[in-house]
């Protein structure tokens, strides 16, 4: 999940722009067919009340570890951090053909304040009842339940798998213009989506943000009955500018520092995301299941993740059981400099700087198996309950943070986590 700067200048835009088009709408005008029309609203609502509890005290799990400062662990017993949250939307219907949404969700943010963000908010102007473009703030539709991750009471889960919905690509939303065109082939349904804009990430520690621009992205999906399938391919570029410093370290020693720096920094590097998704959910049960591969030009490297997920609805009770798994596929640590082909007052220093670099090549990947129960205490509230079994794979961190001397890479841990969740 992102944590974003409410002041971006699209986003503004957008906002003035919607100012604008209420005030012209606001007056009763008449159609073509001599009938008044005035604009109408829908105000909505959704939050999650949430603890979760770590097993492993040494080190913090969070369910967003690049926009989260903290979690449960080391920092707190039963942290509300990871999935409490509040949203509100507000959509407008200004004419048949043109509408907004504007949507702003208050969670824990990278400075460990619950200061309310803008998630969402776009103009939406139909071309026709199947061709739509959209401009502003846009939810990126990156995954089967990308439209709504944030609206617990909306998925079966706690949480989305955190090896693929957290951890692979942390954007949820950019600033752009999208375009959308739905076709139908017999009762099925296909919508082909193209998008192109930016987005502003804050993370902990970080005292600048890191930018990822020029993404392209598109997705398309197929929907006949229960079925849905999914496919979604993003790429980009990112820089973060708090990782220059570090780099520059390397440029001073020269062309082999200089190729160091080139190869992991994070300035204005190229990533790609491509991901497949499939769901069938009948009514009675549910199956559904995701696969995602990055590719990030930078320390980050290449990383694969998939899970797959199902349960079983007994009245207003779900139990369901999930799988999810990581793997980083390019090398996880590096020579780095020559120690011994530098000059003694040298060598120390460039023997730092390969031991930081190593850390930051050290994967993040693990496995975790999910088993939890969602019971509808009535048609707008939800009562969840989830028992993650996590196991770091190669001797990873696993994604936790905040590690402490006495942390066991590789040791497995258990997350508790209950839940409430409502709309209204």
């Amino acid at each position: 999940m992102s944590s974003r700067n409410a002041s971006i200048s699209p986003t503004r835009l957008t906002l003035i722009a919607l100012s604008a088009l209420l005030l012209v709408a606001s007056p009763a005008r008449a159609d073509e067919a001599g009938t008044s029309t005035m604009p109408s609203f829908l105000v909505s609502g959704f939050g999650t009340i949430g603890m979760a509890r770590s097993s492993e005290h040494q080190a913090d799990y969070t369910n967003s570890p690049s926009t989260k400062p903290n979690g449960t662990g080391a920092t707190h017993t039963w942290s509300p951090d990871l999935d409490t949250r509040l949203g509100l939307q507000i959509a407008a219907t200004i004419t048949p053909g043109l509408s907004a949404v504007f949507q702003v969700l208050s969670q824990q943010q990278y400075d460990n304040s619950y200061r309310p963000s803008v998630e969402w908010a776009n103009i939406k102007y139909a071309i026709t009842p199947d061709f739509s473009v959209r401009l502003g703030r846009i939810a990126l539709p990156t995954f089967l339940v990308g439209d709504y991750r944030n609206v617990g009471y909306a998925m079966p889960w706690v949480r989305p798998p955190v090896e693929l919905y957290s951890r692979m690509i942390p954007m949820t939303a950019n600033d752009g213009i999208d375009a959308s065109y739905r076709t139908y082939i017999g009762e099925a349904t296909n919508t082909l989506q193209l998008s192109y804009g930016s987005d502003v990430l804050r993370s902990p520690g970080l005292a600048s943000p890191s930018r990822v621009q020029n993404i392209a992205g598109l997705f398309n999906t197929f929907s006949s009955g229960p079925a849905t399938f999914r496919m979604s391919y993003q790429r980009g570029r990112i820089t973060v500018p708090d990782s220059n410093a570090f780099f520059d370290l390397y440029r001073q020693f020269g062309p082999a520092g200089t190729a160091i720096a080139d190869k992991y920094s994070f300035d204005h590097q190229r990533i790609s995301f491509l991901s497949l998704g499939a769901s069938y959910d009948p009514g009675d049960w549910f199956l559904m299941s995701e696969w995602g591969s990055g590719k990030f030009s930078s320390v980050i490297g290449n990383q694969t993740a998939w899970y797959a997920s199902g349960g079983y609805r007994l009245g207003t009770w779900t139990p369901y059981l999930t799988y999810s798994t990581s793997k980083k596929s390019s090398p996880v640590n590096d020579p780095g400099l020559n120690p011994a082909q530098l000059p003694a007052y040298a060598a120390g220093s460039a023997g730092a700087l390969n031991g930081v670099l190593n850390r930051l090549l050290r994967p993040t990947t693990a496995s975790t198996v999910s088993l939890g129960t969602r019971w509808d205490v009535r048609s707008d509230v939800a009562l969840k309950l989830q028992l993650d079994h996590t196991r770091p794979t190669n001797g990873s961190s696993a994604g936790l943070t905040n590690i402490a001397a006495g942390y066991q890479p590789g040791a497995s841990f258990n997350v508790l986590s209950l839940t409430v969740d409502f709309v209204f």
